[in-house]
């Protein structure tokens, strides 16, 4: 199938020139199309460089070296001034989508998230190509009472992905798929790490109250063994990155690094023991997420210690080391347990993440479950 696809693929240099690039999302959708090109399916793409609203962003933002050349990428311009910039967006997918899909051919129209802009281009190409429009829903931060925001905002969409197990079980519209993330290939080096002195916990990702910067700012002093180093990575804003500065300066355990390029960050996934996803599941924002991260850590084959937010599905619980209670005490004491786990614990743990990630979560697989999806849709 042919898709015209309304979402950004960056290239890894897009992520240091603007707070507002967001590497998670690239890296989903990345695995996402490259596993629909995997099964002969053919992806035109448009996107915009992301950018605070001017004055603090540029006014006309946007490189094409910042889009990923490995994928066919149309970049969006648009004019970045607040209360403009919305509907400049729109225009500007809008008209990037006509000129793509002269050379693509669509079948259907997708959407990466119901953001405005993206609703606002796909209806209106909708009605010019006259094909199904599908709306992937990565998150939102608020369906509303009776899921009327949703419904308000890309309720009309032909049909939906989630990511979020419990958004697709919840949503009223008719036509949906549950599909949370995927892998490429497990990791060369799959499995846990072998016994040894120095314990590696590691969180990289958003640094935000969401995503638990609460907890991972109080975790060194809750956990207080001298073995364990804490390495924290990510992107966040200048106060918080002086936060996780004071606690490293503070604490000779803690080992801040900012935001991680490649490079690193594949230096820390071989060092990593265990990993850290202690997103709060009090926070409304992520009843509709997956929390992406999950996927990459679980790659490794080694121990993750998560918090229970609704978006997962239930098949996760024997994957993870969970921390039931919404409190940065229990979670702690959940990584205490990882911590104290036999090698033999963690080797039987990832035995089952890789009889899990092998069978039900590779790319090749979900796109083709997205495909088979797609082509009842498309008839």
């Amino acid at each position: 199938m042919n898709y015209l696809l309304l979402g950004t693929i960056l290239d890894h240099s897009a992520f240091t020139s603007d707070l507002a690039a967001n590497p998670a999302s690239t890296k989903w959708l990345s695995g996402f199309v490259g596993g629909l090109h995997d099964n002969g399916d053919k992806v035109s793409l448009c996107g915009h460089c992301y950018a605070r609203a001017w004055p603090r962003g540029a006014l006309f933002p946007g490189k094409r070296e910042y889009l990923d050349h490995n994928y066919d990428n149309h970049l969006v311009r648009f004019i970045n001034v607040p209360g403009v910039r919305y509907g400049s967006m729109g225009r500007g997918y809008y008209r990037s989508g006509c000129v793509a899909s002269q050379d693509c051919n669509p079948d259907l129209i997708v959407t990466y998230n119901p953001y405005p802009w993206h609703v606002s281009a796909a209806r209106r190409l909708r009605r010019k190509l006259n094909i199904p429009w599908v709306c992937l829903n990565l998150d939102f931060d608020e369906v509303g009472e009776d899921w009327k925001c949703f419904l308000r905002v890309a309720g009309d969409a032909d049909a939906h992905l989630f990511l979020s197990h419990w958004g697709y079980l919840n949503a009223p519209v008719e036509n949906k798929i549950n599909l949370d993330s995927g892998v490429s290939h497990l990791a060369p080096e799959f499995g846990a790490n072998s016994n040894r002195e120095t314990i590696n916990l590691v969180y990289l990702g958003s640094l935000s109250d969401s995503a638990g910067l609460k907890v991972l700012l109080a975790l060194p002093d809750l956990i207080q063994n001298e073995n364990v180093r804490f390495i924290y990575g990510g992107k966040g804003y200048p106060e918080v990155n002086s936060r996780l500065l004071d606690l490293e300066k503070s604490d000779s355990r803690v080992d801040f690094r900012g935001f991680v390029d490649d490079r690193e960050m594949k230096a820390l996934f071989d060092q990593a023991d265990i990993f850290l996803n202690p997103r709060d599941p009090m926070q409304v924002i992520n009843d509709m997420v997956f929390p992406s991260k999950i996927m990459h850590y679980l790659q490794t084959g080694k121990t993750v210690v998560s918090t229970w937010t609704r978006g997962l599905e239930e098949c996760y619980r024997d994957l993870m080391i969970i921390a039931e209670e919404p409190s940065v005490e229990d979670y702690s004491k959940a990584v205490s347990r990882a911590i104290s786990e036999s090698h033999q614990d963690r080797t039987l743990r990832a035995n089952l993440i890789k009889d899990f990630l092998l069978e039900s979560r590779l790319w090749s697989k979900q796109a083709e479950r997205f495909s088979d999806f797609c082509k009842v849709i498309s008839r």
